[in-house]
């Protein structure tokens, strides 16, 4: 027990490094006329991309409650999360950790929202966070654009440690591995560590639908044995989280 409490408070460490109210379904699907280009989602739309905590239950099969030491966040992009803002290598963050200001700094953004989720399963179960992202830019072509950069730099960051020096703080990093496309979604998996010591595995998703970039984490638990299988082999909750997130930015981009 000590020693999972141990990996269990690193993991916490690590999520707290990673990162540093419930949303509005619309129902049914907009569809834009024939011809004309999807509408651009922004402003208090942006937040409805958002899965709240049913949403995540049911395409985990696991409830979830929002951490409040980690609340939401709305805005633009000075509202995004920065704690890796000085990590290196810089063009490998975006592969390593979802929703960083740093990542977004150069691109059009016009509107934003971040939320981090706990696992409140009272079961044993290794999937113990999410953090979801979306990310409105100025059109469809710019998100097009940097989802075609974002693909190249996830490629070229494959087997990359991404490191973060804390200062008087912990030293946290993150080892990317098995990036690839699947269907123009970008998913990764992530060993983090926090001072030498085994954080989270963390598997990663990112992926645009009109002008919106939508960008996910979900976090597993790893004993202190570095159990290869967390994330379980297989798996596709990162990926299937930001499909759902796809398809909320469809239904409002009417």
């Amino acid at each position: 027990m000590a020693a999972r409490a141990g990996a269990v408070a690193a993991g916490v460490a690590a999520i707290s490094l990673l990162t540093g109210g419930c949303t509005t379904v619309v129902a049914g699907t907009v569809r834009p006329a024939p011809g004309l280009a999807p509408t651009p989602v922004e402003g208090m739309a942006v937040r409805q991309v958002l899965l709240d905590d049913s949403e995540l239950s049911k395409l985990t099969g696991q409830p979830f409650h929002s951490d409040p030491s980690l609340p939401p966040r709305y805005g633009g992009l000075d509202d995004l999360p920065d704690a890796w803002e000085s990590a290196d290598p810089p063009d490998c963050v975006g592969a390593a950790v979802g929703g960083q200001r740093s990542v977004y700094s150069a691109a059009s953004v016009r509107d934003v929202a971040h939320e981090f989720w706990d696992s409140a399963s009272d079961e044993d179960s290794s999937l113990t966070g999410v953090a979801e992202a979306v990310i409105a830019l100025a059109s469809a072509s710019d998100a097009d654009a940097l989802f075609e950069k974002f693909a190249d730099q996830w490629k070229s960051c494959d087997g990359v440690v991404v490191t973060r020096d804390g200062g008087t703080d912990s030293e946290a990093s993150g080892e990317i591995t098995d990036v690839s496309d699947q269907d123009s979604v970008l998913v990764a998996t992530v060993r983090t560590s926090v001072d030498d010591d085994a954080g989270l595995r963390v598997s990663r998703a990112l992926a645009t639908r009109v002008n919106c970039v939508v960008d996910v984490d979900v976090f597993w638990f790893v004993d202190e044995d570095d159990d290869p299988s967390a994330p379980p082999e297989g798996e596709t909750a990162a990926a299937d989280l930001a499909r759902a997130m796809l398809d909320k930015v469809r239904n409002l981009s009417g």
